[in-house]
């Protein structure tokens, strides 16, 4: 297998076949080196049903452990075309296996020592994107911050992690946090609730970390953050940060159930998500307002964003409108213009 590791050599070679590069973090565990897949658990999974077990030279011994649901199971040996005609791995011609078994896989390998700067962490994440390889800048968080009391408790909130031999999924808890969550765009596209938990997870740790400090952050510092702390975790969230997320997210579900609210751009595209979650929690909107003229002023909020023109009347703050919608059209995740964007929000509930 070909490695590369970020601090030690360049990646050239291995982005000009980014496709089919395989993105590991590296951790020490015991007296072994333990990977945690981070881009191509897809790739890898289909080499694995491929070969299966039924080659007598080549085989993947208990191959059915890598797995837990039946659909891929179903698909081990599966066919390709190769001269014209379809075939399993088992009946490849010897020439055939031979090249396929000297074929190195392409890796990108991080492990961190005392030399690693962020920079080169996130210049690396950076670069891989670049090239055309999809990868989160959270999954590093996650997959060397795995045992920070924060991170998990966060995670916590939304689901359990569950292992099927080697198969590792989420079961995703049905609570007020999940309901409100699932209305959102980028969550709701996604095809499993492995992914939909995943995606939460992102969402949740930024609005968890807001109303701990009561200030905006960019993701990258958050990631910085997290890898900075690895030697000195952060605490896990206290009953009362605890309490004031699931306040707010009972306040939210209970407004989409009974206002318009729920279909509108505030609850389903992320940048506005934030924005509304936020200031409700910068300003005590709910206990300033009282919950039910709040979700009234959310839902008529809601219903400006997705009008095409001013509705009568409301020309006025037809203006706060257009500015709060250029605020949330490109750079939304810089700190300045999520607070400003963010003083336009309560200046328009405070004048419905």
């Amino acid at each position: 297998m070909e490695r590369w590791t970020q601090t030690k050599a360049p990646q050239e070679h291995c982005f000009r076949k980014a496709n089919s590069c395989n993105f590991l973090y590296k951790e020490a565990s015991g007296t072994r080196y333990s990977y945690n897949i981070l881009d191509g658990k897809q790739r890898l999974e289909s080499i694995i049903l491929f070969i299966a077990n039924k080659h007598p030279d080549l085989r993947v011994k208990n191959w059915q452990r890598y797995f837990f649901a039946e659909r891929p199971k179903r698909d081990a040996s599966f066919e390709i075309e190769v001269g014209g005609e379809s075939k399993p791995f088992h009946g490849l011609s010897e020439d055939i296996v031979r090249d396929f078994r000297e074929y190195a896989i392409p890796t990108i390998e991080i492990s961190l020592d005392d030399s690693t700067t962020l920079d080169e962490v996130i210049t690396l994440f950076a670069d891989i994107n670049q090239y055309g390889v999809a990868v989160n800048r959270f999954d590093i968080v996650k997959a060397m911050c795995k045992d920070d009391p924060l991170i998990k408790s966060v995670f916590d909130l939304l689901g359990e992690r569950q292992r099927r031999q080697q198969d590792v999924f989420y079961r995703m808890k049905r609570n007020d946090i999940t309901s409100v969550l699932k209305r959102l765009q980028v969550i709701d596209n996604l095809p499993s609730d492995n992914s939909r938990v995943d995606r939460m997870w992102e969402r949740l740790l930024e609005i968890a970390l807001f109303v701990r400090s009561r200030k905006h952050r960019k993701p990258v510092e958050i990631l910085k953050g997290f890898i900075n702390r690895s030697s000195s975790p952060s605490d896990r969230l206290a009953p009362k940060e605890l309490r004031e997320i699931r306040n707010y997210f009972r306040f939210l579900r209970g407004a989409y159930n009974s206002t318009t609210l729920g279909q509108s751009r505030l609850a389903t595209d992320q940048t506005h998500f934030y924005t509304m979650i936020t200031s409700i929690c910068e300003k005590d909107l709910v206990d300033n307002d009282g919950p039910d003229a709040l979700k009234k002023k959310l839902a008529k909020f809601g219903a400006l964003l997705d009008a095409s023109k001013p509705p009568h009347g409301m020309k006025k703050m037809w203006g706060l409108v257009r500015e709060y919608l250029e605020l949330s059209a490109k750079q939304t995740t810089d700190v300045s213009r999520r607070s400003l964007r963010g003083s336009r929000f309560v200046d328009l509930i405070q004048a419905l």
